[in-house]
């Protein structure tokens, strides 16, 4: 589950917090997304076995979409992400990022027939390389995000739902009524 506080995130003033879990009442990790007429870049879980993300395509859009679109972006990867299971490194790794706007894509989901916004990234790195497809609705965001991690391993994130949970208890602030 994917939850957005709808606040600015602590790390980082850019951003929103959202955080990962299985329930809104054990998120696993905080992190951040940014949003602006310029596109949505989102962190990817990163707690646990999805720490291996860090090395993997964050998901990004950029808008107005443009099939044929490309861009790069470069992130600089402290060794307390390393892993044994799948790399291992001293100090700052860069990894840099490749993205390519492919097209439009109709899509079955959960939430019916989507017109999507279809992304493909590559990540390279000393330790290997890493690839994302990603699937973007303009209303509900990213729908699907596809990785192959630098370990040959495959992620995949499917939105299966839509809503908003109301967490504010009323009768904290004005008693019970």
């Amino acid at each position: 589950m994917l939850t957005s506080t709808g606040r600015i995130w602590e790390a980082d003033s850019t951003q929103k917090a959202i955080g990962w879990g299985s329930r809104t009442d054990e998120m696993r990790s905080g992190t951040g997304v940014a949003e602006s007429p310029r596109g949505v870049w989102i962190h990817p879980p990163r707690y646990g076995e999805y720490a291996i993300l860090e090395l993997s395509p964050f998901p990004e859009i950029r808008l107005p979409f443009k099939p044929g679109q490309e861009w790069d972006w470069e992130l600089s990867v402290g060794s307390y992400w390393s892993n044994p299971a799948w790399a291992v490194w001293q100090g700052q790794m860069q990894v840099k990022t490749h993205y390519k706007s492919v097209g439009q894509q109709r899509v079955a989901t959960p939430l019916g027939k989507l017109e999507c916004q279809q992304v493909t990234a590559v990540a390279r790195c000393s330790a290997g390389q890493a690839t994302l497809s990603l699937l973007f609705h303009p209303q509900y965001g990213f729908v699907e995000l596809d990785y192959v991690n630098i370990d040959g391993g495959r992620l995949r994130f499917q939105l299966l739902s839509v809503g908003v949970v109301n967490e504010f208890d009323a009768t904290t602030y004005f008693g019970k009524q």
